[in-house]
């Protein structure tokens, strides 16, 4: 006696109403949906609440960074005064040199993930991977002249 196998020996379908292709189709859709709104989200965020404390800010057209004072309401990109156009994005500095020391003033670079390109940031200046919350040099790193 065979109970719910088919001669075969795959199993039968279960003849619930989202079993076959339209419980496939509307998995694909909540997926998609779910995906689509996640893009959205992170791409069309507002800045994070740190308003009215100045941050650096690179504009993506010229490459050079500014400070600018996060108000409410405010989405990526910001205004740039090089640019004159909204081309400002959250900075992150660099500390260290070519040589491997590590020096006061840090070198401000726009992540490739805020402009939408592929790959790895490189600082300008020393030309090691720049992240997101990038970490400075420990204290051990002798300081450049």
């Amino acid at each position: 006696m065979s109970m719910g196998n088919d001669p075969q020996g795959g199993a039968k379908a279960s003849g619930h109403p989202l079993g076959g292709g339209l419980g496939v189709f509307l998995f694909l859709l909540l997926f998609g949906a779910a995906g689509y709104l996640t893009y959205r989200t992170l791409t069309n965020a507002p800045i994070p609440s740190a308003q009215g404390e100045e941050s650096m800010f690179v504009c993506s057209e010229t490459n050079k960074p500014f400070p600018y004072t996060v108000k409410d309401g405010d989405q990526y990109p910001v205004d740039s005064p090089f640019s004159k156009k909204k081309t400002g994005f959250p900075g992150e500095p660099c500390y260290w040199t070519k040589d491997g020391k590590r020096k006061k003033e840090a070198t401000w670079v726009l992540l490739n993930s805020f402009v939408g390109k592929d790959g790895d940031t490189k600082c300008p200046d020393c030309g090691r991977i720049v992240v997101g919350h990038n970490p400075p040099p420990g204290p051990e790193v002798p300081l450049a002249n």
